[in-house]
This record gives C-alpha cells, structure tokens and sequence, in this order.
C-alpha cells in the first residue's frame, strides 16, 4: 500500500507542475480566439497506466473539475470523461489500464464519454491538444496532451503527442527507475514511423526487470496500423491493435506469437529513454544568444 501512494503522490506532484502553464495561459485570452485553424490530423490518442492510479484518477477528476468552477481560466481534467476501459493483469507486476479515444477526421470523438455530449479535439496556438465540449455550460476546454514539435532539424521522433511527464522524461537527471518508465512520446513516434517495425514494444527495460511505465501513444490517419506490445514483469501483453483479429491480452509464448505474425523478436534498445535532450544540446540551443 504504502508502494501505491507513493506512486500515487509521484504522479500527482508531475501533474500539477506541468498543468501551470495551461493555466497561466489560459487567463489572458478567450478559449476560442486560441484555436488553430488547421484540419484535425490525429486519429486516435492511447492512454496506458497502472490500473490503480487511473482508476483513482478517474474518481478524482469530476471532483476536481466542479471544485474549481466554471469561471476559473484553467482547462478541465479529461479523466473525467473516459474511464479505464480495459485491465490487462500480469505476473508479479501491478496491473495495466488503459484508455483509447478515437477521433474522425473532422475532429469528433468518437469514444463515448461519461457526459454523453459531442466532443471535438482542437490544437491551439501553445500547441495543446485539448477536448471541446459544445453543449455544457461550462466553457473550459479538456486538457487532452501536448503537440510537440520537436528537435529542430530531426523529423524521426517529431511532430509528436506528448503527455505532460513527457516534459521531464527527456530532461537531465530523469531517475531511470521512475514508475513513469523510460518509454515515452519520442520512442513512441519513432517506431510508429519505422517502415522496419512491425509492432511498438512499450517496454520500459532497466537491468532488474522489465515493466510497461505510463504512457501515451497516438496515431494519424495516414499512420499504419501497428500491433502495440510491451513487457509486464515476466508476461508479454498486447494492448491495442493486435494482429489477426487477435483480443488484447496475455501473449502466453512471445516467441511462438512472433513466429506466427512472421515478426522479429523483441530487441532491448541500446539505452532508454532512446531520445534524450542532451544527445540534441546543439540543436535544441542553436537559438540561443552567445
């Protein structure tokens, strides 16, 4: 117990931090006047997590939106819309939730929410992705995820859907063995983009095990299909888009199921994260004045 709250308090310290330029923001203009005028682009956008934790965001969000008020200049908490849909149980490691919402090309959501109203995911001009909702009474948009642009001059793991620990992952000092894990938004685009892969392993591999962290991944229109797998522990899991008609779940033999796909083994990278700031210092400073 005392693991989860730690955990808990871990997750809740992140997201405070990196929900203040949101609000800072949104104080100074109308929600409307932020929004880009550019086609929707995403098609859908996956959340993965420690079944726990989403599950105490979940009851957490509603209280915490209507805590806040409607006048407030701060966008609203999207776990309050959509619930853990799924649970994927694994041996000797914490259980994994997650949260899939799926986007037409005009931008409507298409997963049903709690509120039962229309959705549309917009981008605004601090490249937030956030969730309109037409018919509440409460204005305040949905803060979704973060679109970000990337290192200048690579284009392997940028643009990108990040989440907000996305912030810190890529930062000098990420302490490897944060229950966030080293798999996120840059590892994430970069094997969605590999023509060579045929699936985007999720596993976050560190020396004394291996677990699936928290997460987000996302796909274009344009983007392929792309089975999403990763390790729990000792247990190998599907978690969306599985080959031939396949449910999510347990992968019970990972080299029987690679063979049967006609697929590579899993491969541990080199280092996790793969895509860190300090491997890109000039570029991400060419800016900089002398």
């Amino acid at each position: 117990m005392s693991n989860q709250i730690g955990r808990y308090l871990v997750r809740f310290f992140t997201f405070v931090v990196a929900s203040v330029p949101l609000m800072v923001s949104a104080a100074s203009s109308d929600w409307t006047k932020r929004w880009l005028d550019r086609p929707w682009e995403i098609r859908y956008v996956l959340f993965v997590d420690d079944a726990d934790m989403m599950r105490i965001g979940f009851a957490r969000a509603k209280a915490r939106n209507a805590r806040v008020g409607p006048d407030a200049p701060i966008s609203r908490d999207r776990d309050e819309l959509f619930p853990p849909q799924s649970v994927y149980r694994a041996t000797f490691r914490n259980s994994l939730s997650k949260v899939y919402i799926e986007f037409n090309q005009s931008g409507t959501v298409l997963t049903p929410n709690t509120h039962h109203n229309v959705l549309f995911g917009k981008r605004d001009m601090l490249d937030y992705l956030l969730l309109i909702e037409p018919e509440s009474s409460d204005s305040r948009p949905y803060r979704l995820a973060n679109w970000a642009q990337g290192i200048p001059g690579d284009v392997s793991f940028s643009p990108a859907v990040c989440a907000y620990e996305d912030e810190y992952r890529y930062e000098e000092g990420w302490n490897k063995d944060h229950p966030a894990g080293n798999f996120g938004c840059r590892e994430w685009t970069a094997q969605m983009r590999d023509s060579n892969r045929p699936y985007i392993d999720v596993t976050t591999y560190i020396p004394h095990y291996n677990f699936i962290g928290q997460f987000i991944g996302w796909a274009r229109f344009d983007d392929p299909s792309k089975p999403v797998i990763g390790m729990q522990g000792k247990t190998w899991l599907c978690l969306h888009d599985c080959p031939a008609g396949e449910k999510p779940g347990v992968i019970r033999d990972i080299k029987a199921w690679t063979q049967k796909h006609h697929f590579p083994m899993p491969e541990r990278p080199p280092k996790q994260p793969q895509f860190p700031n300090a491997d890109y210092w000039d570029d991400i400073h060419e800016m900089d004045g002398d």
